[in-house]
Order: structure tokens, then sequence, then C-alpha cells
């Protein structure tokens, strides 16, 4: 017969199993985190846009950043994997990787083959030109049942190659794509909310040469119930052989205003959209699709 002592030992070792196995079947995987335009991930983080409905992890031993329209992976300065996503068909992708596609930041895309596909993938070989250099590259696009396309291009030296093929065509096979999220007039989430709440945003433009000059100002003030107010204001001047030209305008819209993860949506009244990519550069200061705008206090009285 156990004695008290070793009854509460028992139990003790019972607890601590217990609580093991409570860990082990109640334990909640890593979150995914919203892409965001000025953030490095490092290897094994999750990443997702909510926007289009897809997320995915950063392989070990890489490193992954936004880098305009794409999300883009690298081991070294000899390997690299871009992935975009969009909504598409699989005839838009057997188009797109029928021809030379310019890819932004100088890089160009030039298929080598004819694209294959196969069930809901659209594959091609080719070769991804930057500046002077020239390596080999295969690029997959994968179609989801939601109408959002997921491309994936791998790229590196001739000696790298393979094992960077191999990383490509893991990635497509385990980014998960879900139905994308639709936003909605007014509701917002995600860690731009309080930054633009109850804010105006300034952008300024001016030109000149020796015969014309203009300038303009765009304001968008976002109040905090949702709402927001589009004001545009502009002027210049032409000087043609015979005649000279001057003018000055306005124009004022509203609708709602959201913003979920790193993008504003903006809803109008008469039925039209826009939306910009939020982001600061590497001085903090805030910037809306790449170009600065100045933060101020708004009125929405």
């Amino acid at each position: 017969m156990l004695s008290r002592v070793e009854i509460e030992e028992s139990v003790q070792s019972m607890n601590k199993i217990f609580a093991v196995v409570c860990l082990c079947l109640f334990a909640t995987p890593a979150l995914a985190e919203e892409l965001q335009t000025d953030k490095v991930y490092k290897s094994g983080a999750t990443v997702s846009s909510k926007m289009l409905g897809i997320s995915m992890q950063v392989p070990k031993g890489w490193k992954g950043s936004v880098d305009g329209e794409f999300f883009v992976l690298t081991r070294g300065e000899d390997s690299l994997v871009a992935i975009s996503a969009e909504p598409a068909t699989l005839a838009d992708a057997r188009g797109f990787l029928s021809t030379p596609q310019d890819l932004g930041n100088g890089y160009y895309l030039t298929p080598t083959s004819s694209p294959v596909t196969k069930q809901n993938d659209v594959s091609v070989d080719c070769t991804i030109t930057h500046e002077l250099t020239t390596w080999p590259g295969e690029t997959i696009i994968r179609v989801g049942k939601h109408g959002v396309a997921v491309g994936v291009i791998s790229t590196a030296t001739k000696a790298k190659f393979a094992g960077v093929q191999k990383v490509g065509r893991t990635m497509v096979r385990s980014i998960k794509l879900k139905k994308p999220f639709v936003p909605k007039p007014g509701k917002s989430s995600g860690p731009w909310v309080n930054q633009l709440n109850g804010t105006m945003l300034r952008s300024y433009g001016n030109r000149s040469s020796y015969d014309s000059s203009s300038s303009s100002r765009t304001s968008i003030t976002l109040c905090s119930g949702g709402q927001f107010a589009w004001h545009h204001s502009g002027s210049g001047f032409s000087n043609a052989d015979t005649v000279s030209v001057s003018y000055a305008g306005n124009s004022r819209y509203y609708g709602k205003w959201s913003v979920v993860g790193s993008k504003l949506h903006l809803f109008y009244n008469d039925g039209d959209k826009d939306e910009y990519q939020l982001s600061t550069n590497e001085q903090g200061h805030f910037q809306m699709n790449g170009d600065r705008w100045l933060k101020v206090d708004g009125d929405c009285n």
C-alpha cells in the first residue's frame, strides 16, 4: 500500500504529465503576420495578405521582404525567389508567361520555352535579367479556386539554380489560398488605423518648363466616424507662340474609408474606389503608393 508521500508524489507526476499532454494537444501554431512594406521577415516567419487571401512561411535559411508588387525571398546575393499574387485566370497566366515581361526595378523575364499547363498550374522556363546579369529561372503560376493567382519566380546563378528551383516549387505547393477579404466601408483593422484616424493627408505637385508651369495640392481628410473628404486644387499657365492660357480649378469628393493591413481604401459616394499602399521610407517619412504624403491633424467638424 502506498504511503501518503508516495501518493502525493505520484499525483504530482501525473499532473506534470497531464500538463505536457495538454500543451501538446492545445498548443496553437504561430499566427500569420500581415505583410508590411518596411519589414524584413526572418526564416520561419509566417506571413499573409488578408486582402488576397494568401499565407506562406519563409523557408529555413532565407529571409523575406516586400519589394514593389513582390514578396522577395533571398539567401545571399546569388539566390532569389519572388512571389506575387493578383486576380487572374489560367488564360491570363498562359498569356503572361508567353511573352517577355518587365517585372519592374530593372528586372526582365524572358520565356525560353512554351508555357506548360497542368491542372491549376502554368509553368515556363525562363531567364531573369537585371542590368548586365542574366540568370536561369523558372516561373510557376497557380490559380486558386477563388480567382487569385500566385506567381513564384525562382532564379539564381547556374551553380545555385537547381537548389533554388526546389525551394520555389516547394513554395508553390505550400502557399495557402483562401477566399480574399473584401473591405467594408468604415470598417478598419491593423496597425495603421490609429495612425490615420482623424488625420489629413496632403500631397503637393509642381511642374515648370520654359513655357509652362503648374502646381497642385491634394488632401484627404479621414474622420474617426469612417467618412472622408477628398479635395484637389490646381493652377497653372502655358505660353504658346500666339496664345497664353492660364487655369485654376477645385474638386471635392466624399465617401467612406477603411484601412486593412497596410492598404487604405476609399469608397466614394458615386461608387468609385481607390486604394493606396501605406509605408514609411528609410527616413521615417509617410508614403502612399511610394510617394511622400504629409500627415497633419484633420478638421472633421
